[in-house]
């Protein structure tokens, strides 16, 4: 299952590389092309974010696609800023690979905001299950004690008796 998240990843390389051949094979429109770069940097992020997150627990063969996934992002980045440079934007470059690192900032910043987010879920559940056995508890305890050590203060014939008078008939 694990390797499919990475072959999901380098779809998405191969994906938005093709794009931006097809493109520039086509037209020379560097606005079109940014929008495919976008997608190769989001790529990066959560190629580098699935290596963070199984770190110790990587596959030789998971190893391998990732090793594998990151020369072709380095492969179709080069093969982009080399499309830049000859048409005479190197400056876009520059600026695409400053947004693009802005981006990367952004889209860590988002995934450890929903990590602690997780974990604070998950504690506020632990605490509001523990409270909810301590107050079971309590409550369990203090119907056995009230059980076992107070008086009964109306009988059964005490009780029809007041049915009675408020003019309802016993259910039983």
């Amino acid at each position: 299952m694990a390797v499919a998240e990475i072959v999901a990843i380098i779809s998405t390389i191969n994906a938005a590389a093709g794009a931006i051949n097809k493109v520039a094979g086509t037209c020379n429109d560097l606005n079109t092309i940014g929008s495919f770069v976008g997608k190769l940097g989001q790529a990066q992020v959560d190629l580098q974010a699935y290596q963070n997150k199984h770190r110790n627990n990587l596959s030789q063969e998971e190893l391998i696609q990732i090793t594998l996934a990151k020369k072709q992002y380095q492969d179709r980045m080069n093969e982009i800023r080399e499309l830049f440079i000859y048409s005479g934007n190197a400056h876009l470059w520059d600026e695409i690979q400053i947004e693009m690192a802005n981006a990367r900032k952004r889209r860590i910043a988002e995934m450890r905001a929903r990590e602690a987010a997780r974990k604070k879920a998950i504690s506020i559940t632990i605490w509001a299950g523990f409270i909810l056995v301590v107050a079971v508890a309590v409550f369990l305890a203090m119907l056995y004690a009230i059980s076992t050590y107070a008086e009964p203060l109306i009988t059964d014939a005490d009780l029809s008796t007041i049915l009675l008078f408020l003019g309802g008939l016993p259910l039983w």
